[in-house]
């Protein structure tokens, strides 16, 4: 087993034959590196300053930071705009000072109010409309589930040479989906109409940016409006299978599908129907007793009305014998009235009559209601399910499950087939876009390190290796080498004129000589 020392000396010598050009790009790329990771973690932390702001607000807001000199991050694609910590407050203020950003509605109303004493009444009425128009359209924009809205006022002007002045109208488009703004429909047109003097909710026309009517409600719904019902009930539907089918075989184990038959005919009934009892409805009775003859004296003396009537020139009819003796009896002598019984003779004759009268009126049992049918009810619904045949619980059968999911429903006809068959697995792709987008400033700096490694270890000195062991005489062709001049012959030198003037001056050469030897000494 090699020691330590051997490996340390082997990787020494493997570096070494690395280029010294990749030592310094890698050299650079890791300070480069270390520096960014310093200014990540050396400055303050930021804090969301606005966010879900509109493109040209938030391009406002952007330029104040500028002119402020306070520094900004981006995130999200620029809906959210970032400033260190301890400058936010002093962000919110300026930039609240500054009025931005400044909404169009107090924009508007700025403008209307400041407008020149010149404007003519013409301008200064279109002024507020707009103004009016953008204030309906922020609180609409305020609601739950729009998007987006725009508010268009018909406002016509008041004249007294009409008799019928016209009256006002209003349309509104909305940026939402088909649900919620079908439910907020009739509210908008209400908000609409109750900030617009003369206008009556029935006169706002409120639509969607996918061309569907939502107020006034038609006679029928619309075709839109149908699809999105279906949409609707088929998911709850969906829904409640998976929240019967998840405890029991769990999540990814199971697929369903969800048709439902709907019923859009819309019908007013007016019924009518009769009890077997009656009411009584009026009831009035009279009664009035007289006694004595109807020629009797009766009310105020000395009234005209109380004379009775003349003698009347009519015959009687003739009576039987002895009917009439019978009555004369009765009667007793002539010029003496019968004495009723029980009466004195002294008694006088009273009036006597009698009368009784009822008036009654009633009412059968009687019901009338009108019955107005919903929009829509459902006539049948069809459930389609697929189960993973491993995760099904061991003794439970498929009819127990279509029970369950059958008995879900309350509808008039409901359809259910389960089918249990084995699953494939899908491996889904990794999505490396949507981690690098949301992953932390820490985390970028970590991945540009790795990323830098990679590169180093996984690129450069591999490179470096295979140059250091390229041949590149084996590669590149020799050239030829040059032609070199031939060595030129000089004649021998004649130093008998120097032996001449050593043996003129031989202590002076012997000084020479001694200097040599010390210097190489």
């Amino acid at each position: 087993m090699p020691s330590w020392r051997n490996i340390l000396a082997e990787t020494a010598a493997r570096a070494r034959r690395v280029p010294r050009l990749l030592w310094v790009a890698g050299v650079v790329v890791l300070a480069s590196l270390g520096v960014a990771l310093w200014l990540e973690l050396s400055g303050p932390p930021y804090a969301v300053l606005s966010q879900g702001l509109a493109p040209a607000d938030g391009g406002k807001v952007i330029a104040q930071l500028q002119k402020l000199g306070i520094p900004y991050r981006l995130q999200a694609a620029g809906n959210v705009i970032l400033v260190p910590a301890p400058q936010l407050a002093q962000a919110r203020l300026q930039l609240g000072e500054a009025q931005i950003p400044a909404s169009d509605s107090q924009t508007a109303w700025s403008q209307l109010e400041n407008a020149p004493m010149t404007t003519s009444d013409l301008a200064q009425t279109a002024m507020a409309t707009q103004a009016l128009e953008l204030s309906l359209q922020q609180s609409i924009q305020a609601m739950n589930g729009i998007r987006g809205a725009q508010v268009f006022l018909a406002l016509p002007a008041a004249t007294p040479f009409l008799a019928d002045q016209p009256k006002p109208a209003a349309s509104v488009v909305l940026d939402a989906d088909q649900t919620q703004a079908a439910a907020q429909g009739e509210t908008i047109a209400r908000l609409v109409a109750g900030a617009v003097p003369g206008l009556a909710a029935a006169d706002v026309t409120v639509v969607t940016t996918s061309g569907v009517t939502v107020y006034p409600a038609g006679g029928a719904m619309n075709r839109g409006l149908q699809f999105a019902t279906v949409a609707q009930i088929e998911a709850q539907s969906a829904a409640r299978v998976a929240g019967l089918l998840m405890p029991m075989v769990g999540a990814g184990n199971f697929q369903t599908d969800v048709s439902a038959n709907i019923d859009f005919t819309k019908a007013q009934i007016h019924e009518i129907s009769y009890g077997p009892g009656h009411l009584t409805q009026h009831s009035s009775s009279r009664q009035s007793t007289q006694i004595g003859p109807d020629n009797a004296a009766i009310g105020i003396p000395g009234a005209l009305s109380n004379e009775p009537p003349g003698q009347t020139t009519a015959v009687s009819p003739p009576v039987p014998t002895s009917q009439a003796t019978q009555t004369t009896q009765n009667q007793g002598p002539p010029g003496q009235t019968q004495t009723p019984p029980g009466q004195g003779k002294n008694t006088p004759a009273l009036p006597s009559k009698t009368s009784n009268e009822l008036d009654q009126s009633f009412v059968t049992d009687e019901v009338q209601s009108d019955i107005s049918k919903p929009d829509w009810a459902v006539k049948s619904i069809a459930v389609s399910v697929v189960l993973n045949q491993a995760a099904l619980p061991p003794g439970i059968k498929l009819d127990e499950i279509k029970a369950a999911i059958a008995a879900a429903f309350a509808y008039p006809d409901v359809t259910v087939n389960v089918l249990a068959a084995p699953f494939r697995k899908t491996v889904s792709p990794f999505g490396g876009a949507p981690l690098a987008t949301a992953a932390t400033p820490l985390a970028h700096a970590l991945l540009e390190v790795l990323a830098a490694i990679a590169l180093l270890f996984g690129l450069a000195l591999p490179a470096g290796r295979r140059l250091a062991n390229l041949n590149l005489k084996s590669i590149l062709p020799i050239p030829a080498p040059e032609p070199r001049p031939l060595p030129t012959v000089s004649p021998p030198r004649d130093f008998s004129e120097l032996a001449e003037h050593a043996a003129e001056n031989i202590p002076g050469v012997a000084r020479l000589l001694q200097s040599w030897a010390e210097e190489n000494d």
